[in-house]
Parts: structure tokens; C-alpha cells; sequence
């Protein structure tokens, strides 16, 4: 149970439950169920109206209880050949067909201005939008960020993450992230940003050291939920349609508008923390260097210009 993750844990607990709770109504001894019993209760899921994501989820949850002479439960010819028809009956299709445009969010973000104007609020959020584009990475590893593990350089600010990631697995870390300077256009520049936040929070900071915390008492360090609430704000206010798009789907936008920008698919692919470009066509790339940031703005600034 260690080697599942707080969110994985939660999801197979649930389906878990459901079987005991099945295999206790059919007379079934959960620990020496067979692999017919596994496909009748995954039936049972599909006929109680879940999609194949869900079904495939307690796919996976099975394969810890249900013993099988070789392999997993999961990998069972039998059972690979279920979850192709239910997949066939129920598909688990992209949730986006095409993607908003970053250039419209970085356009809003270059009009709050000027930055030293900025009640904490405003400068949180949009230090938090700018992070989510320049980086490519998701809300929790935003949160990570923490001025323990900071090198303040004269053009940039480089970040090593010291907690275990989504993405993290033995032998394989997300590479520190780095933050150049962008002197073109100060309003756009997330390290003069950063430098101004760390100012304005110095004195409310207290004992915490992430680098972004609430700006309502008592200022602790916040979570994914919250970053990704404030990144929805600024989409909100740029006139995406936040109703059909959600904070996630920054990093989507930040890469599908890195690629449009002409960038590398293997230094997209390394920004975003991608073994392999399948995981980027299917999911992330829509209609990174260690300078990723940096050229998302030069890309930006080619096509609207700066004053």
C-alpha cells in the first residue's frame, strides 16, 4: 500500500470497497476470486452506468487482490479483450478537441501593470498564471516551489523540487526548473516578479518557504486546488471560457502554444517532464528548453509586438 500514491490509494479504496461489498453479496471470497469473477464484477460497474476510465481504474485495483497463475488480473488476455469493448461501447475520448490560446492570457497579464502597483492579490495571481505558461508544468508542481531549495541568480532563479512529484519514479526526478529574466518587456519578466513577491511577503511569511502562499491570513502555503483556482481567475478575466476549459488545461495551452512558437517536440517533451511524445500528442498537444519561458514570450512578443 506504500507504493500507491495519496490519490491513487483513494480511487482504488473506493472500487476495493465495491468489490467486498459485491463479493460478499455473491458468496465470493475477495481473496480467492478467480478471473471470471473480476470480469462479472467489472460488468456489474459497466451496468451500473461507469465509463471505461472508471471501469479501468478498478481494472487496476483488481490486480492487487486477484491472483493469477501469470502476469496480473490487468494483463490477462480475457481481460484486455473486456476493457477493448467496453472502451468500443463506452469510450474515454480527450475532454479538450482544440485548445485557448496562451498569447490571449500573456496579452491580460502584460496589461496588469505596473507590477509595483499591484495589491498582493493581483501580484499573486498573476505570478501564478505566468508560472503555470513560462514552466509547462502542473499545479502541483507549482506548489513545490519552495525558496529553500532557490538560487537567486542575476538573470534568473532556479528551483530544485525536493518533493516526490506526480510524474516522480525511482531513478527519474523533474530537472530543476529555471526562470530567465525576460528584459523586452519588465511586465512579462518572471523574475522581476518573483523578486517583487518575495519583497512584498516578506514580512507574512513567517516560518513558511514556499514560494507562493495565500494572500488572505494567515498567509500559509496553499495547495493544487488553490493554485489552479487562482490560474482559472486570470483565464477568467482574459475572456477564456472557463466554463469549458479548467486550470489544467494551462499546461496544455502553454505547450501547444510552445510548439506553435516552433520549438523542439524534445524540449517540449523535457519541459513538460514526458518520457515519450505519445503521452504529449494524446493528451497535451491541441489544433521546452530550460528556456521554455523565455521563448513562449519571445514567440509572444513576435506576433503582438511590445512597447
Amino acid at each position: 500500500m506504500a507504493s500507491w500514491r495519496k490519490t491513487t490509494s483513494k480511487q482504488y479504496h473506493t472500487y476495493l470497497t465495491r468489490w467486498e461489498q459485491y463479493c460478499s453479496e455473491n458468496s465470493i471470497d475477495p481473496l480467492r476470486a478467480t478471473i471470471q469473477h473480476g470480469i462479472e464484477f467489472l460488468t456489474h460497474l459497466y451496468q451500473k452506468g461507469l465509463g471505461y476510465s472508471a471501469i479501468n481504474t478498478a481494472r487496476s485495483a483488481l490486480s492487487i487482490v486477484i491472483d493469477v497463475p501469470s502476469g496480473t488480473f490487468g494483463s490477462q488476455s480475457l481481460v484486455t479483450r473486456f476493457m477493448k469493448g467496453i472502451f468500443e461501447m463506452k469510450p474515454s475520448l480527450p475532454r479538450y478537441k482544440f485548445m485557448w490560446d496562451a498569447g490571449i492570457v500573456l496579452k491580460h497579464i502584460q496589461s496588469m501593470s505596473p507590477n509595483s502597483g499591484l495589491s498582493l492579490k493581483s501580484l499573486t495571481l498573476k505570478l501564478t498564471m505566468l508560472l503555470c505558461l513560462l514552466t509547462g508544468q502542473r499545479c502541483q508542481t507549482i506548489t513545490k516551489l519552495d525558496t529553500q531549495y532557490m538560487q537567486s541568480l542575476p538573470n534568473k532563479y532556479v528551483f530544485t523540487i525536493n518533493e516526490i512529484l506526480k510524474t516522480s519514479k525511482p531513478g527519474r526526478h523533474i530537472a530543476p526548473i529555471e526562470l530567465m529574466s525576460y528584459e523586452p518587456d519588465e511586465r512579462l519578466c518572471v523574475v522581476s516578479l518573483i523578486r517583487l513577491y518575495l519583497q512584498k511577503t516578506q514580512d507574512i511569511r513567517k516560518e513558511h518557504t514556499k514560494l507562493m502562499i495565500s494572500y488572505t491570513k494567515p498567509h500559509h502555503s496553499v495547495c493544487s486546488s488553490t493554485i489552479g483556482k487562482w490560474a482559472k481567475s486570470i483565464m477568467k478575466e482574459a475572456g477564456i471560457d472557463t466554463a469549458q476549459f479548467s486550470a489544467h488545461s494551462g499546461r496544455s495551452a502553454a505547450v501547444s502554444y510552445g510548439k506553435s512558437a516552433g520549438l523542439p517536440l524534445q524540449d517540449i517533451l523535457r519541459a513538460g517532464g514526458w518520457s515519450n511524445a505519445q503521452t504529449f500528442a494524446r493528451f497535451y498537444d491541441k489544433p521546452l528548453p530550460n528556456n521554455f519561458g523565455s521563448s513562449i514570450l519571445e514567440h509572444y512578443s513576435n506576433h503582438n509586438g511590445t512597447t
